[in-house]
């Protein structure tokens, strides 16, 4: 199941952001933005990572939101890139 997680925390907690984006990574996510990641994850371990997930954010707070499109909805998801330019 593809998924695109965004998180956003408290400026004080820097250091959290870090461990979110070092887990993010550990479960396979592709960096899309600061703290924008993109996931392929089946769904056992999609809810094990949200476990993980709520267990770090609450230390600090802050919100994540996973998105998770259809199919059909992911492929009308359009990216402008100029970096790549």
């Amino acid at each position: 199941m593809k998924v695109i997680v965004v998180f956003d925390v408290p400026v004080e907690c820097d250091w959290l952001r870090t461990e979110i984006r070092e887990l993010l990574k550990d479960y396979g996510g592709i960096f899309l933005q600061y703290s924008v990641y993109e996931l392929d994850l089946p769904e056992k371990i999609l809810d094990r990572l949200l476990e993980k997930l709520e267990q770090k954010l609450k230390k600090c707070g802050g919100r994540i939101d996973v998105v998770k499109p259809c199919s059909r909805c992911l492929k009308k998801i359009l990216v402008v890139d100029t970096t790549r330019l």
